[in-house]
Formats: C-alpha cells, sequence, structure tokens
C-alpha cells in the first residue's frame, strides 16, 4: 500500500507542476523555449520541449535529449518521459525540428549532406546538439558534464548517425529504438547506406563510433511494413522490416568491429510484443540509460 502511494504521488507530483507554456528560459514544470543559441542555424530555430520535475536540482539532475519519430510530435514524446523522469529526477529535453526548416534529410540524417555535396560540420543539424546542452546548464546554473540522448524510429535515426558522425566531449549514452533504416558504419557500401562516399569511409571513424555507448533497441513485434518504412533497395537489403534491418545492423556492426580489431562497447535489447510504439520503448529502456 505505501509502495502505491508513493507511486501516486509522483504522478501526481508530475500532473501538478506548472504548464509554462511557450517562454524563454527554462524553469520548474513543463513548457517550450525555442532555441536560437548556435549562430549558424539561428535562422532555422527549434523547439525545446522540457520537463524539469521538482524535488530535485535542475543545477545536477540528469540531462536526456529526446527525437521524436517523423511527425516531430516532441510533446507527445516528452508526455512519454514524463512518469519516468519524475520518479528518477531527470530532466527532458524533447527536440521538434520543424519541417519547414529541416527537410527529413536535414533531420534523419544531421543534414550531413546538400544532394551531392557534403556539408561543412557547423551547418550539420547534429552540430545543435551540444550548444543547446551548454545554453541549458548555463540557463540553469548547472554543473553536469554529460548527456544522454534517446530517439525512435526517425529520432532513432537521428541518434545512431549523430554517434556515427558526431564526436562531442559530452555524450554519455545513445538509445536508437526501432529505426526504419541505418547508415552501416562500412567503408564499402555508398551513403547514405554505408560509408562510402564521404570523408567518414575510414577506420578512424569505425573506430570512434565503436567505442561509444550506444544501445541498439529493438521491438520484436515491429515487422510491419507501413507507409513511413523506407523500402527503397539499400533500405531493402538491410532487412524486411525494421527489426530485421535492427539485426542486420548488430550482426554487420559486430562484424566490421572484429575486422578493426575494435571492442564493440554496444548493448542490443530486443523487447518481446512491442511493435513501432514510443511509449513502451520508452518504458523498456528506461533502466538502461537510468538504473
Amino acid at each position: 500500500m505505501l509502495l502505491l502511494l508513493l507511486g501516486a504521488c509522483q504522478v501526481d507530483d508530475a500532473v501538478n507542476l506548472p504548464d509554462n507554456g511557450t517562454n524563454d528560459e527554462f524553469v520548474i514544470g513543463k513548457g517550450v523555449v525555442t532555441f536560437t543559441g548556435y549562430a549558424p542555424l539561428s535562422h532555422k530555430p527549434i523547439r525545446v520541449h522540457y520537463y524539469i520535475p521538482s524535488g530535485g536540482d535542475p543545477a545536477t539532475m540528469p540531462v536526456l535529449f529526446v527525437f521524436p519519430g517523423t511527425e516531430r510530435n516532441a510533446d507527445d514524446y516528452l508526455g512519454a518521459w514524463i512518469p519516468e523522469c519524475t520518479q528518477r529526477k531527470v530532466m527532458a529535453f524533447a527536440l521538434e525540428f520543424p519541417k519547414s526548416d529541416y527537410a527529413s534529410a536535414d533531420y534523419i540524417e544531421g543534414a550531413l549532406f546538400d544532394g551531392a555535396v557534403e556539408r561543412d560540420e557547423k551547418d550539420w543539424s547534429f552540430s545543435l546538439i551540444d550548444p543547446l546542452f551548454l545554453h541549458i546548464r548555463e540557463s540553469l546554473g548547472g554543473s553536469q558534464t554529460a548527456y544522454d540522448i534517446w530517439g525512435h524510429s526517425a529520432g532513432a535515426q537521428f541518434v545512431h548517425r549523430f554517434m556515427l558522425f558526431k564526436s562531442s566531449p559530452y555524450l554519455r549514452t545513445g538509445v536508437s529504438a526501432n529505426p526504419g533504416w541505418y547508415t552501416l558504419p562500412d567503408c564499402n557500401k555508398s551513403y547514405p547506406y554505408g560509408l562510402k562516399g564521404t570523408s567518414f569511409a575510414n577506420e578512424n571513424t569505425q573506430r570512434r563510433f565503436f567505442s561509444k555507448k550506444l544501445i541498439v533497441a529493438l521491438g520484436k513485434a515491429d515487422v510491419v511494413v507501413d507507409s513511413n518504412l523506407n523500402t527503397s533497395a539499400g533500405a531493402n537489403a538491410q532487412g524486411a522490416n525494421r527489426y530485421a534491418r535492427g539485426l542486420y545492423f548488430w550482426e554487420e556492426s559486430n562484424r566490421l568491429a572484429n575486422q578493426t580489431g575494435t571492442a564493440l562497447l554496444w548493448n542490443k535489447l530486443e523487447v518481446p510484443g512491442v511493435g513501432h510504439e514510443y511509449k513502451k520503448m520508452v518504458s523498456a529502456s528506461v533502466s538502461l540509460l537510468f538504473p
């Protein structure tokens, strides 16, 4: 009974916190901040849907960035994280990349390319994340030295490619849950399905990627071929559905890690009975980020 009452108090605490709407600062509760603090992309602001639980210290609570699926419905994804963040005293920031400024490839591929031309790193969507972390830390008077990232579907594509292409001194762990297709760390496969044709087609990129803390999270029932699934020849070569493609990515990455003599520091999470369902993937993976 006591445990039930405590659980109810945690949920009530989250529900009763203020919804601050759209504002300029991060404050206790739930709200939205428009981020323009990264100069090269200040003309393409992103909306940060955030939740800061009460009872914890914003200066020290862990920072989690959440990347939504193809609908860019960041507020819905934030809602899925609120009960977990309330219980664990974690600050969540769900990032909305507006479709008006960020086409599909500018989101899921981090704007790495402009057509056939590889962009300068400062112009990648990936390059927003570290400045946003520093802005949050400064705004809250924080002392955090690291952040974690979690993405589902299209957001999971952002996560695994961010970890493949971007070097960040602040990233701790990333969870890529149920992406539709992958960029493999394979120098013999052409981009966007591999590294060939990019300046990253080398063993240094592979070793760096394999040494990061990536969690490949797969719903074992994520086998439905829907209208959002990439069915190009390059994607289909990875498997018939999202679950099969995740297994292929895992197996091929293990093979390439062995080939380069690098220890693979990743983990794989397979969730029985779960399809393309972000709320259930949150519940299944949260303890791997915040035990």
